[in-house]
């Protein structure tokens, strides 16, 4: 696949970090604008909006002295955390519910949910179910199919099996999906 395409594929495939990025830098320049209000008071002799410079670094100066020391701590272990979060939100590649299917040199990206239905149908003509009793789950990785007989009807678990891993195959998916497959039992006619 050429560069382009790759490109188009991991956009659609990939969630973007706009929305952190967005907040991050609005808050950024929140504290920016006001640490600069702040200044400029301080510079024009005014009183200040809410402390002075002076006294916020007099203040972080003293934090690790101040009482109770538990709350301090627990204060700098929930920046930590929020610090650890926003690392892993831009580690983690962020995928969306969609799959790459490979066709020639083309990129061609299919919905998990439109997956979900392709297979639920072919599940049913193949298990001989109404429409609605094959349910079917596709994640990143792997797809989760779901047969409900109708009562006194048996499904063929090894038909329905290979059907599965036919569409699955024929599709040419990236990342591949492995699949489970599970037919629930119905209970006896009159019970």
């Amino acid at each position: 696949m050429s560069a382009p395409y790759a490109r188009i594929v991991r956009r659609e495939t990939h969630s973007p970090r706009t929305a952190t990025t967005i907040l991050l830098a609005v808050l950024i320049i929140l504290a920016c604008a006001y640490v600069g209000t702040e200044l400029i008071l301080r510079m024009l002799g005014q009183p200040a909006l809410l402390v002075t410079p002076a006294d916020a670094w007099a203040w972080v100066a003293t934090l690790p002295t101040l009482e109770p020391l538990a709350a301090i701590s627990a204060g700098g272990a929930l920046v930590a955390v929020i610090g650890l979060l926003l690392i892993l939100h831009a580690i983690r590649s962020g995928r969306l519910a969609r799959h790459e299917m490979v066709l020639g040199d083309r990129a061609v990206i299919v919905d998990n949910g439109v997956l979900a239905s392709a297979i639920a149908r072919r599940v049913e003509t193949v298990a001989r179910v109404p429409q609605g009793q094959a349910a079917v789950s596709v994640s990143h990785r792997r797809a989760v199919v779901e047969v409900t007989p109708t009562s006194g009807i048996p499904v063929d678990e090894e038909s329905v099996r290979r059907a599965v891993e036919e569409e699955i195959a024929s599709y040419d998916l990236r990342p591949a999906l492995s699949h489970t497959v599970r037919i629930k039992q119905t209970g006896a006619i009159g019970a």
